[in-house]
């Protein structure tokens, strides 16, 4: 017997890639709004980039073996793949890949329009990257980045800025107790050289202090002995755990020092709405571009960062002649919904019409367009079913509200609204139904 290809064939998404419905695709639809009003308050313009980069575009960020590891590669095609692969050479088969992060696209985007660009310019992307990395909790491979930057301003006032949109636009989603890190990747390279990482060895020294989220401080401290190729200081345990102090950094890079503790102040002076701003002298931010101060949002509950960010001077240049300074903060948004959606189970706040009695379908369309032409979320059902099956619905989809009219509630003009997450009944009049559900929101 033949098996049929259709039985085969698995309709699960691929393995870090995920499929979204109903309240869930709402609720991410809801949170890019609500980022995106935030960033436009402080004046910042959108803009949007293609899913696919040239292959040395992306190659050209700077991160070398360790970015080129996330990119999905994508085959040439047609007589072009043919050629190539007589090759036998797996970078000549390639010649496009999916963007990794925003940053990189965005620092094109600068350098091919620059004589069309007004700086200081600030800019907002919300998409979707892809990230070829093993799939874990809070890690996909293709997740939505949700970033915010200033081009064409060497000022610490960017830094002021693009933090502060940031803090503002996780406050207003909702999040609380956000602690913000902040480094300076000079400091970092300083901290390095002080410790034997010299010349090559630096960004090595700064990719492995990146993995703070991932291994252990001992396994941290084996890589850096390893790499050193005879065991580190063990003042060096100081800066892996982030208690090296202040004072003792301070000795060995002055200048740089007295910079980010500036930042840091004016930041504390903005009264932004997080719970701590921490200097952590073994942040690294992991993308090699960084060239000054780096920052990353932290939260209690979660053993990773939500949002990162920082100075990145030398990455435009990479693709013209001339060198923009740019810094920016990117929002990891599948962890904050996720964070959002363990910390707060919300209702879906719609109000659901159910059908009593056909007769009553046309009525009662008109008097749901009446209230969705005053901003309120209505969905009538959309078939022919028994009342169970239609309370069901709306139990599945999360649904709070239940407006109930039946024929006698229809004769009289006075409905009944049901909460579904206390099943308390009210009694209210058409010519109060509106007054009464603006009290709630439905979005």
């Amino acid at each position: 017997m033949v098996t049929s290809s259709r039985e085969s064939i698995s309709t699960a998404a691929p393995s870090g890639f995920r499929d979204f419905l109903n309240l869930e695709a709402k609720r991410r639809a809801k949170l890019i709004k609500i980022i995106s009003d935030v960033y436009e308050s402080f004046g910042f313009s959108p803009i949007d980039t293609p899913a696919l980069e040239n292959s040395n575009v992306l190659l050209s960020s700077g991160g070398g073996e360790e970015n080129e590891k996330l990119i999905f590669k994508v085959l040439k095609r047609g007589d072009k793949l043919k050629a190539a692969l007589e090759s036998q050479n797996e970078n000549e088969i390639s010649d496009l890949g999916m963007r990794f992060d925003l940053t990189v696209p965005l620092s094109r985007v600068v350098a091919n329009y620059r004589n069309e660009i007004h700086f200081p310019w600030k800019v907002y992307h919300i998409a979707n990257v892809w990230r070829a990395e093993r799939a874990q909790k809070g890690r996909f491979r293709e997740f939505t980045q949700c970033d915010v930057d200033i081009v064409g301003s060497k000022s610490h006032a960017a830094e002021l800025e693009v933090i502060q949109v940031v803090a503002h636009a996780v406050a207003k989603a909702g999040a609380e107790n956000f602690e913000l890190r902040i480094n300076d990747r000079r400091l970092l390279s300083s901290l390095a050289e002080y410790f034997g990482f010299k010349g090559n060895l630096i960004n090595p020294f700064s990719i492995a202090l990146d993995k703070k989220d991932k291994a252990k401080p001992e396994e941290i401290r084996r890589e850096l002995d390893e790499l050193l190729g005879k065991k580190c200081s063990n003042e060096i345990d100081e800066l892996i755990s982030g208690n090296l102090s202040f004072e003792k950094i301070k000795k060995i890079n002055p200048e740089v020092s007295g910079e980010l503790k500036n930042l840091i102040d004016q930041l504390k002076a903005l009264n932004l709405p997080l719970s701590a701003i921490t200097f952590d002298p073994s942040l690294a931010r992991g993308l090699s571009y960084y060239t000054g101060a780096v920052f990353e949002l932290r939260h209690p509950s979660a053993g990773y960062s939500l949002g990162g960010g920082g100075r990145y001077d030398q990455l435009i240049g990479r693709f013209s002649k001339q060198e923009i300074p740019a810094c920016g903060f990117s929002i990891g948004f599948d962890r904050l919904l996720l964070l959002l959606t363990e910390t707060e189970k919300a209702k879906n706040s719609v109000l659901f019409i159910p059908i009593f009695s056909e007769d009553l379908r046309i009525p009662l369309c008109h008097l749901a367009n009446g209230l969705r032409r005053e901003g309120i979320t209505v969905d009538v059902y959309p078939d022919e079913a028994k009342l169970k099956t239609q309370f069901k619905y709306a139990a599945d989809l999360q649904y709070q509200w239940v407006l109930i009219v039946g024929e006698d509630e229809w004769k009289t003009k006075t409905f009944k609204l049901k909460d579904f997450s206390s099943g308390q009944e009210t009694s209210v009049s058409e010519a109060n139904l509106i007054s009464h559900l603006k009290k709630f929101t439905f979005k």
